[in-house]
């Protein structure tokens, strides 16, 4: 028994001090600027293009979470956010390659502001190798999602039998590792504070 939680206390530094490394400059492969429309909480369509925010997840469309026992549709709310946040500004997108789908990956702002970033800060979107910091604000100010419970993105499409996609960034099995430590952690501490 205290072998298994050396051992997780010894992954758990590693990834710490894994995670605090910046990650390696991924070459830009394109550029995209005009208006855009959401197509969920995490991707949109710009100049005709399918562009897959990187560094992020969002609920998926038909996701529901749990705020004051009661179910919610987070994935369409955190669709309505990313609308307000592009509604009516000039949208620029560096991207990065494509994902599974094909979809053109990029860190995109609108009127200057980083569009992942504010996702994340505002709780409709999770860290997905970029934005840890924003997230561990979220969950502090119990922002979006984090207000009540509710499955990782990731999770939740496999569980509905969805293809497997990983993370954005090179290394970011160690972001696994510390969402699912962080995670125990909040559910522990949530217990605790129940009882």
């Amino acid at each position: 028994m205290i072998g298994g939680w050396m051992f997780l206390m010894v992954l758990s530094l590693g990834a710490y001090v894994a995670s605090s490394l910046p990650p390696p400059e991924k070459t830009v492969t394109g550029e995209l600027r005009g208006s855009a429309v959401a197509s969920d909480g995490d991707s949109l369509r710009l100049n005709g293009r399918r562009v897959r925010i990187e560094g992020i997840d969002a609920p998926e469309i038909g996701q529901t979470c749990q705020r004051e026992g009661a179910g919610w549709d987070c994935g369409a709310e955190a669709r309505r956010r990313l609308e307000d946040l592009i509604d009516g500004t000039t949208i620029r997108c560096r991207l990065h390659g494509r994902d599974r789908y094909g979809r053109e990956l990029g860190l995109c702002e609108a009127g200057g502001r980083d569009i992942g970033r504010e996702m994340v800060l505002s709780g409709y979107a999770v860290s997905y190798g970029l934005y840890r910091e924003e997230e561990e604000r979220a969950r502090e100010r119990r922002a979006g999602v984090w207000a009540g419970d509710f499955v990782r993105p990731q999770e939740w499409r496999r569980s509905e039998g969805g293809a497997e996609e990983t993370p954005h960034q090179a290394g970011d099995w160690l972001e696994f590792i510390l969402q699912w430590l962080e995670d125990q952690a909040w559910r522990v501490a949530k217990e605790i504070a129940g009882a």
